[in-house]
């Protein structure tokens, strides 16, 4: 029920259940329905945001989603934090439903939470520094009894599941063009004299932020290659020799597929930010975002030279 790079922290956990014999639902968003391969799950469920508040969906895509939930599943895992995400399962009551609480951290949320669930897990709260997140969502199926161990890190099986593992891996590096690339402070002309020091390189970019793309295009030479679909997207980064990244969905698609990350982190809380979010299976640098000082060309030498290293 979240962004792309949470939805895909669960692929390892997927696949081990898979292996456990489970058949499987998902509950997904707009965001993330189109992700993985379409024989993953036996029934996705989609649940749309309602635009007029912070959290929560459509009545109308929730009602649904309920109705198609009720007495199809044995087992509910919540992977999500989300509100939606504990209500649901527990109005279609499904019987076992397991997800996280956190304790007296923070004593009325994991109170709400444990009255939805018929078993928790506990998980730290946000503030602290957390074990990786596939590490935590695969503690739900552990709770459950199914899976064991630790979770799977195997790149062509997670290929398959996103539906590249036919896609040839070639020599260009690609740079994730979103306004989160750019640093807090800089301009897009600032990062575009940044990304000159990658060779060979090509933006990728959501149709949503082509402006973007084509001024980085302009400031760095770079080519920029629009997507409007996940598809594209998801095999033009595993068609990489590497990819440039800011700490987004792009990592992670990455992380799953085996293509090398350049993963840019924020300096505040990034080294405890990357131990919970680094790509899991794939190689990866992590490269904190420039300081004060720092100009586009030494920071864009931090990238090169992490890219040249994968």
């Amino acid at each position: 029920m979240d962004g792309i790079g949470d939805a895909l922290a669960m692929l390892p956990l997927a696949l081990a259940l898979r292996d456990a014999g489970c058949a499987l639902g998902a509950v997904l968003s707009p965001r993330n329905l189109d992700l993985f391969a379409s024989d993953l799950f036996e029934r996705t469920h989609l649940l749309v945001p309602d635009a007029s508040r912070l959290h929560g969906s459509t009545k109308e895509s929730f009602e649904r989603a309920r109705a198609e939930v009720a007495r199809a599943y044995d087992i509910a895992l919540i992977l999500s934090e989300e509100p939606d995400a504990y209500r649901l399962p527990a109005l279609a009551r499904i019987p076992t439903r397991i997800g996280f609480w956190h304790g007296f951290e923070k004593p009325f949320k994991s109170l709400w939470q444990r009255w939805r669930c018929t078993r928790v897990v506990y998980r730290p709260a946000a503030w602290v520094e957390q074990p990786h997140e596939v590490r935590q969502l695969f503690a739900l199926g552990v709770a459950a009894g199914i899976v064991q161990g630790t979770p799977p890190r195997d790149v062509e099986r997670s290929r398959a599941a996103l539906g590249v593992d036919h896609v040839q891996r070639g020599d260009v590096v690609v740079v994730q063009a979103t306004r989160k690339l750019i640093p807090p402070g800089h301009d897009v002309a600032w990062m575009g004299r940044a990304l000159r020091a990658l060779p060979r390189a090509r933006l990728l970019v959501h149709a949503s932020e082509r402006a973007l793309g084509e001024a980085l295009s302009r400031e760095s030479g770079h080519p920029y290659d629009p997507f409007g679909s996940a598809q594209p997207w998801l095999r033009a980064i595993a068609a990489a020799r590497a990819i440039v990244t800011p700490d987004s969905g792009a990592a992670h698609v990455a992380g799953n597929v085996g293509t090398p990350v350049v993963d840019i982190f924020p300096r505040d809380h990034g080294e405890r930010l990357a131990a919970q979010w680094h790509p899991w299976i794939a190689p990866h640098a992590i490269v904190f975002e420039p300081a004060g000082d720092e100009t586009p060309e030494a920071y864009g030498a931090r990238l090169a030279e992490a890219a040249a290293r994968l």
